[in-house]
């Protein structure tokens, strides 16, 4: 408490059975107690944030911050961005998609239904409504956590997926739990199984497979190549990477994923 007080924040002493030690009611922290290099991570991250959602919210905290500032430190900001630049509007920058995100981050705020068109990963268009809990950053990517109302439960629902989002006038009711316990009851209980791959990646691809994989999944492979085992839920996503690999990558296990994807380069051959 003595440090506190150094610190110039006031303790104040109650009497009583419930009595103790607090801070002084009202009081308020004095833009001294953050030093310059507490301003340049906050202003940083809010710009990075700003640059990501286009919001303008964001924008005026952004500028409150920076009018805290002391004066005479102004210039270390732009030193220091000379020195570290962080750009974070490859995940949601695309002005297609920031529309959505306000409307859906409005239905959030003011606790009324959401309804819009999706594309979930089957790649089928679905009409849902939604009773929306949650906007999270997960998985590179925004997403709503939400209550389904077609599926009469929790889902989560990639906000670039959305089409015409339309705020309903009905109110909700939150609901008890909460995104990092749904994300935990989702782990226990994986609907699909993970396959164990076995994978040959050529030697020229070794630099980028090893940015993905630990030493312990590797192994040294004929003519310099790199044999990886992964596990992976088999679905549209697995296919989708591995096929991103192209020639570069063979599947050596097991048999049912090597006759998948030959099947998928017939056809796309085929369209070719």
């Amino acid at each position: 408490m003595e440090a506190i007080e150094l610190a110039g924040i006031p303790i104040v002493s109650i009497q009583g059975p419930n009595g103790g030690y607090g801070i002084m009611e009202n009081f308020k922290i004095h833009n001294q107690l953050v030093s310059v290099e507490d301003f340049y991570y906050i202003i940083t991250a809010l710009k990075s944030v700003s640059e990501t959602l286009a919001d303008d919210k964001i924008d005026r905290t952004l500028e409150k911050m920076k009018t805290l500032m002391p004066a005479q430190q102004s210039g270390f900001l732009t030193e220091r961005n000379e020195k570290l630049s962080i750009d974070f509007t490859m995940l949601g920058g695309d002005p297609r998609h920031q529309e959505s995100f306000k409307i859906v981050r409005d239905a959030v705020d003011s606790e009324r239904l959401l309804r819009f068109t999706y594309t979930n990963n089957k790649l089928e268009s679905i009409r849902r409504t939604v009773e929306p809990l949650t906007i999270a950053f997960k998985w590179r990517a925004w997403y709503l956590f939400a209550w389904c109302r077609e599926k009469e439960d929790f889902r989560t629902f990639r906000i670039s997926r959305m089409r015409e989002p339309e705020i309903l006038p009905s109110r909700i009711k939150r609901k008890d739990i909460s995104f990092e316990e749904y994300l935990g009851n989702q782990e226990k209980k994986k609907s699909i199984p993970a396959t164990e791959l076995t994978l040959r990646f050529d030697a020229s691809m070794r630099t980028i497979v090893e940015e993905f994989h630990c030493p312990d999944d590797c192994s040294e492979g004929p003519e310099g190549s790199l044999i990886v085992k992964v596990s992976m839920p088999e679905d549209g996503w697995m296919y989708g990477f591995l096929l991103s690999y192209g020639e570069f990558v063979t599947v050596l296990d097991p048999p049912r994923v090597r006759e998948n994807l030959k099947r998928s380069a017939e056809k796309i051959a085929e369209k070719y």
